[in-house]
């Protein structure tokens, strides 16, 4: 039967094992009867998985899985589970096996360091967030008295590069280039259709519609440094949900490519889906072919997503209609997509075009146009 303890909260005692011959209990807590019943809920669900006999002994994947099933599951979509637990992967891989009573500041600062290396500093802002949900979900939970991660900063983006679109000189290196056919054909498809990296190393051949020259996009992989790859069986977002016209310049080299071909459109080297760190490997070696083809010292900072802002630019040159990007882009919201076309300036701006419009419209609308009088 619960308790009520002088602070005002309640609780109950639970047997979790045997030690020397006498039975290991556990006491629970909780502000309202009802707060009890669910901790003790909880615990017991856990308790009988196998996942835990003792906290005392509760590692930080153990915590995460504990987190992810009693605060996520049910609460949030699919999706975002999903992406949950590949990032999960990614965290565990660094500190998963310490035992949660033993968690230190210094062992997230470790991570802190690894990514800001490998330059994945959105990566560790959202697992810093992630990590500081599952801690005070520990606190809230008894499980560990204090918050480890207070006072943790994310990293600011300060010094980070504007994104920006290939240059002319830059396009010139891709046709000159001595590509290989993966090579050649991946960085086509990003530049003529604007996919993420996620997107375009998700495609299976079954994806390309020579016929009816389009690509289904309806799938996304997400990968981290050391950890298994997850494909997702939806893109990144409602709206990634597309189809992408393949345009005239991208037609053949991809027609040519696909011939012959099943499976996995862009195949690792065993035949499984491209991880993020023989991705690195293989876009380093694209970067370095296109180098010595280039007159001067290529930019360092394009990457594929360098392709994807050029594509955008290269819509919104083009005069495609705004909704038109958003749906093309794969953009959950049209702020986005605006966001990305703010990027462009005076220079960009069709003049003849306005001048042109307008011309029509006055005509259509009888409105006489009076020249200006010059002083």
């Amino acid at each position: 039967m619960p308790k009520k303890r002088k602070d005002g909260r309640y609780s109950k005692q639970v047997t979790i094992g045997i030690k020397d011959g006498k039975p290991v209990k556990k006491t629970l807590y909780g502000k309202t009867i009802k707060e009890l019943d669910k901790n003790y809920r909880e615990f017991m669900s856990l308790k009988d998985k196998g996942i835990i006999l003792q906290e005392e002994n509760m590692t930080f994947k153990e915590l995460s899985d504990l987190w992810i099933v009693n605060e996520k599951t049910g609460s949030v979509k699919d999706q975002t589970i999903t992406n949950l637990k590949c990032q999960l992967k990614n965290i565990n891989s660094y500190i998963g096996h310490i035992k949660v009573k033993d968690l230190k500041q210094s062992h997230i600062e470790e991570i802190r360091k690894a990514q800001i290396e490998s330059g994945k500093i959105d990566q560790y802002n959202k697992g810093l967030t992630t990590i500081r949900s599952i801690v005070k979900y520990a606190v809230h939970k008894n499980i560990i008295a204090n918050d480890i991660t207070d006072g943790m900063p994310r990293i600011k983006y300060s010094g980070l590069k504007e994104k920006r679109s290939l240059t002319p000189e830059e396009r010139q290196s891709i046709a000159k280039a001595d590509l290989n056919e993966f090579e050649y054909c991946f960085i086509n498809l990003l530049l003529y259709t604007g996919l993420r990296k996620s997107e375009a190393l998700a495609l299976n051949v079954s994806d390309i519609d020579i016929d009816k020259k389009n690509i289904n996009v309806c799938k996304t992989l997400v990968s981290s440094k050391g950890v298994d790859d997850c494909l997702q069986n939806y893109p990144k977002t409602k709206a990634g949900m597309r189809k992408i016209p393949i345009l005239a310049p991208l037609f053949p080299i991809l027609k040519n490519y696909v011939n012959g071909k099943s499976g996995i459109l862009f195949p690792s080297e065993s035949g499984g889906y491209v991880g993020s760190s023989a991705f690195f490997k293989r876009w380093k070696q694209i970067i370095k072919k296109l180098q010595t083809v280039y007159d001067g010292v290529l930019p360092d900072d394009i990457t594929a997503h360098t392709f994807r802002h050029t594509y955008a630019s290269d819509l919104y040159k083009a005069g495609v209609d705004i909704k038109q990007a958003q749906y093309l882009l794969g953009h959950d919201d049209i702020k986005t997509t605006l966001d990305t076309y703010t990027h462009f300036g005076y220079v960009d701006v069709k003049i003849d075009k306005l001048e042109s419009y307008y011309e029509t419209v006055n005509k259509q609308s009888g409105k006489k146009i009076i020249p200006l009088k010059h002083a």
